[in-house]
Order: C-alpha cells, then structure tokens, then sequence
C-alpha cells in the first residue's frame, strides 16, 4: 500500500465508511477504489477533489492527500500572519464589527481574541492591549465577569458543554478543560445538567452591573461562508444579541461611551 492509499483507507475506517459505499458516493466501482487504496491505481485530481469531499476532510488533510498522490496541492498551508488572512480580518472590522450595534468579538480557531468594538470592550472588561492571547474562556470564566452574572448556576451548563466541544475539536483546549474541572468551577454545572429534566432550549446571560443595571442577552457566532482555508474556516465572530427592550437600548449605548 502507498502513502496515498494507506491515508484514504485510514480516514475512510476512521469515518466507518465501507469501499463500497463510498465507491458510491465518488461515482466509481469498488473495485477501482480498492486498487487506489492498495496503489495499483494512481488517483486523478478529480478523483482526490471526490473524495476529499465524501469523506468530509479538512483543507489540511486534503492537502495531504494531493501530496501523498504525488501531486502540487492547490490548498496553500497559510499563517494567521499572512497577508490573505489579515486583510480578511480586516474586512470583517470594517464591515461586521463597526457596523453591528451590540457587542462583537472576532476569534481565532483556538478562541483567541484577534479585535472587538467599543462595546464589547465595556461589557466584557476587555484592556486595550495585551501582551499575551486573550482567550475568550479566560474572559467569561474570569471572577469580575462571573459576579456581574445573576444565573451563573445555568450558563456554566452552557460555558462547560462548549469547552468539551473545542476540547474534541482542538486537542490544546484539553488542558485547559481539565484545569478548570480540576478546580471544581463545573462540578455544580455537571450535576445540576445531570439532574435537570428540563434543558431550556437557551439560556440566557442575566447580567447585573454595581449601578443595579440589569441586562438580558444571548449570542449568536457567525463564520465566513464558502471558506477554503483552516485559519479562516475557524475564525468566528461573536455578537451580542440583546433579549428586550431595555437591554437593547442599554447595550446599543455602551458604543458610544468613551
């Protein structure tokens, strides 16, 4: 077996995709797609495109399945230094972050802060500048944000199954999981999700600041669409969306304040 065939046949297994139905899917017999895993056939480009595709693999697997099969991959392997991917980041200041009227924080794949607008800045405490990354988990599970919230006891819920969900997704996140379930800050958010027989279908953040301002929100994350690129395809932008009026009114004028 080639490097190319061992790799198709090692993600197909992993997927628990049979030969036969992925030679379906990429519209080929399995007899051929048995002689590209055991590499008495060579794949065309067309052919690695196919299953790239069926087998749902990341640009940087692709990649590496155009290289394997001896071919130039044209899935180029950026940095978030490039200069494709600052200029993309840029655009998003400009047209996403100034222009919405709430909150909203630009991440990386790693959930580190790349830029925010004014108000996020106040709502969540956000410095100026920092020397180090700004994780997004650092932030909401910080003592200053944690007090302002009203219904912490429901959000960890929330807080705490997203976390497992990166840490599957971006094995550095594993560390950080097992850090904070070392210090207890979820052991509540796990029995309280273990005996609930009621899981709303949101929950929302309940914030009180030491002026008694009440606010009521949620979030939604939006992505770049027709992405094809690793860096990109995992920044994510963060918005504040507010749940009644007084909020909306409250948090539309944290932009204006200085």
């Amino acid at each position: 077996m080639n490097n190319f065939g061992h790799i198709l046949s090692a993600e197909r297994k992993s997927r628990g995709i049979s030969q036969h139905r992925l030679a379906n899917e990429v519209e080929t017999t399995q007899r051929h797609l048995s002689f590209l895993e055991t590499g008495r056939s060579k794949p065309s480009r067309e052919m690695i495109i196919r299953l790239a595709e069926a087998l749902q693999m990341s640009l940087s697997q692709r990649s590496e399945l155009f290289e394997s099969a001896g071919f130039t991959s044209p899935y180029k392997s950026r940095s978030m230094d490039s200069q494709s991917i600052r200029q993309t980041i840029h655009i998003l200041e400009n047209y996403v972050l100034s222009n919405w009227p709430f909150p909203g924080i630009i991440m990386d794949p790693e959930m580190n802060i790349l830029s925010f607008n004014q108000s996020a800045k106040i709502l969540f405490m956000l410095p100026d500048h920092s020397d180090t990354p700004m994780n997004v988990y650092d932030i909401l599970l910080s003592n200053g944000f944690m007090e302002r919230v009203q219904n912490w006891e429901e959000l960890s819920w929330a807080v705490y199954l997203r976390l497992r969900r990166q840490a599957r997704k971006h094995p550095q996140f594993q560390q950080k999981l097992e850090s904070y379930e070392a210090s207890g800050l979820f052991d509540d958010a796990i029995k309280r999700l273990a005996n609930s027989s009621d899981v709303p279908p949101f929950i929302p953040i309940l914030m009180e600041f030491e002026d008694g301002t009440k606010l009521q929100f949620t979030s939604i994350e939006a992505g770049l669409s027709t992405v094809h690129d690793d860096i990109l395809s995992g920044i994510t932008i963060e918005m504040v969306l507010p749940l009644n009026g007084v909020s909306d009114q409250i948090i539309r004028s944290l932009a204006k304040a200085n």
